[in-house]
């Protein structure tokens, strides 16, 4: 089994949400939050880093949930399950507009959605894993970052750490600050995942750069870097531990 993986809820009957919520749990996901609208989903999208969406169509606001999973997986290419008490073939045709990675009627058993979702997860690892020929072309150890009118060069193996400023996000290297017009999340999609990890909600540090790891913080030098509990466990399965 997948574990560990960080899954967030989309159902607007908290009943069904929380017995989903604590039935993942058991099965060692992460779940990190419910949300009943599309509106809250998309905030969760946007603040936090996730694995897989589980969605039920019929969701309260403005949006449903086939709408709000074509929105997340357009703009965050993440995979959606969906849940559905509806089993016409509308329903199906329109779900299927969305790219969904699996589609349970209810009432479903928990390990129908574990084998749901662990398929989703390997498809996903499957398309992550399919380089576009465009890719080969580009610096793999460089980013250039846009200041004004100019774009300045960082090199990917001088980041220490990155921390979220509201909108912006600041690159942190040994000899300068950087600071990037775009999310936190957008940026942890730029840079290598076997060089990177993002250890709290506002910051992504550089594994091969931390020299001590204490309780509640990860240390780069003189400089202590927040690590949530939510976080932690992925950072531990990162690194040899003797």
């Amino acid at each position: 089994m997948i574990k560990n993986k960080r899954v967030l809820i989309v159902e607007d009957e908290f009943s069904i949400a929380l017995d989903i919520k604590i039935s993942l749990e058991k099965l060692d996901y992460f779940v990190v939050g419910i949300a009943d609208s599309y509106k809250e989903a998309m905030k969760y999208m946007a603040e936090t880093i996730l694995d897989i969406v589980v969605m039920d169509i019929n969701i309260s606001g403005d949006k449903n949930g086939i709408e709000t999973a074509d929105e997340i997986y357009k703009k965050y290419k993440t995979p959606v399950v969906f849940l559905t008490a509806y089993d016409d073939d509308t329903t199906f045709k329109e779900a299927l507009q969305s790219k969904p990675f699996g589609f349970l009627l209810k009432p479903f058993k928990v390990k129908e959605l574990s084998f749901a979702i662990q398929i989703a997860l390997q498809k996903q690892l499957e398309n992550k894993n399919v380089v576009p020929s465009v890719a080969k072309n580009k610096l793999c150890d460089t980013l250039f970052i846009k200041d004004k009118s100019q774009l300045t060069k960082v090199k990917i193996e001088d980041i220490l750490w990155v921390e979220a400023m509201d909108n912006y996000t600041q690159v942190i290297t040994k000899d300068k600050k950087i600071v990037v017009n775009m999310f936190l999340k957008e940026f942890y999609e730029k840079v290598p995942e076997d060089k990177f990890l993002r250890i709290h909600r506002s910051y992504i540090v550089a594994l091969e750069k931390i020299d001590k790891i204490e309780t509640r913080f990860v240390c780069i030098g003189a400089n202590n870097i927040p690590i949530s509990k939510a976080y932690k466990s992925q950072l531990l399965e990162r690194l040899d531990i003797l």
